[in-house]
This record gives C-alpha cells, structure tokens and sequence, in this order.
C-alpha cells in the first residue's frame, strides 16, 4: 500500500526513518548497492520527497501506528514521575495525585466491581483521598517491574495495607500510565478484582 511522507527523525543509531501519512515509520537508510537513496544524506535531498510514496508493508499487515519518537530524557522523566505518583497514591495524598493529571485525563479501573469505570480529573480529586479513610496507615506498593516506552509506563506493583474493617489487603496490580507534555493523560489499572470486592467492598457486588 502506498503512502506519502510526511516526515523524518533519527533512530538511537542515527540512521533516518520516514514518517508516513498513515502513522507508521519506515528506514530510509543509503545502502548501496542493496538501497540507493542519495537523497537521504542531505537536508534539501529529504525536503525533496516529502509528497512522494512509499510502499508500506505495515498497512497491508493492518498494524496499528506507530508510536511518536519520545526523546529519551523525556522517557526517563515519565518514568520518574511515574513512580513519584505510585508514592502519592499509597499515601492518598489527593492534591498531588489530581494536579498529576491533565485536564482531560482519565483514570479506567478495570473489571466489574462497585469501583470499576471511567473517571475524569473533578472525580479523581473528589475520591482520591479516600485511601486514607479505607487504609488510616496508608497503602504499601512494591514495585516488581517498570517499562518505559514513548509515553507510556507500564508497572507491576504488589499493593498492601490493613483495611478500616481489619481485613489485610493484598492484591496485585498492573499499572499502564500514558503521559503527555508531563501530564498523566489516562491510567488503566488492572487488578484481582475478587480481591478487591472481598476487601474493599465488603463482598458487595453491582446489581
């Protein structure tokens, strides 16, 4: 299938890679004699065939976009922020937790429990200090494993407190945080949702 470029950037190895109109990226390396593209190696060269086709194998495999080149400090920096808001939450620290968020961020918490759904950053800051009222001595999070990758951080964190009813909760997470411009844009989290219904909501489930 063909598509137009549309742009360029570096990969870590410096070689240039094409943008095309359809989201995906392709080499565009000068390789004689395997691949000859003179044009590669200057800037007025590149200029020159922003517009023109190229075949993109991605398309006919139906693979979804690929994601934006995220400089690597920026990466680094989502990482940090990342694990500085997992700190926040096992304190409930409501202020911080909100204004981590930006103004259409949104918060998914999976399954189908009483506290399952999609919320907005007005309801975040409504209940996110409510840890304290279900954990008086806060949460423990272990982190086991963290990736960072574009804009996104994914986390595997084991999560522990002693309930208000006196039950010891333990349950295990998985956390997918997608940044932008240093604001969380959304957070799914994933969990034992048995766990959670026995613990956190007494058993009760959704009618």
């Amino acid at each position: 299938m063909q598509q137009a470029i549309t742009g360029y950037h570096q990969d870590e190895h410096r070689d240039w890679v094409a943008e095309l109109a359809c989201g995906h990226y392709q080499h565009v390396r000068h390789q004689p004699p395997l691949a000859e593209r003179p044009w590669v190696e200057t800037a007025d060269g590149r200029a020159s065939m922003l517009g023109q086709m190229l075949s993109c194998k991605k398309c006919e495999l139906g693979a979804p976009a690929d994601e934006p080149k995220v400089p690597k400090v920026v990466v680094e920096s989502n990482r940090e922020r990342t694990l500085r808001l997992i700190q926040a939450i096992a304190r409930g620290d409501a202020n911080t937790i909100a204004d981590a968020y930006a103004d259409d961020g949104k918060l998914h918490t999976m399954g189908n429990t009483l506290i399952s759904g999609v919320y907005d950053k007005s309801q975040i800051r409504q209940f996110a200090g409510s840890v304290l009222e279900a954990f008086p001595d806060g949460l423990r999070y272990t982190v086991h494993a963290i990736t960072a990758e574009g804009n996104r951080v994914a986390v595997e964190a084991t999560g522990a407190g002693r309930h208000v009813s006196g039950k010891d909760y333990v349950n295990h997470y998985h956390f997918l945080f997608t940044w932008r411009d240093g604001k969380l844009l959304e957070l799914k989290e994933y969990m034992d949702t048995e766990a959670l219904t026995e613990v956190l909501c007494g058993g009760a489930r959704p009618a």
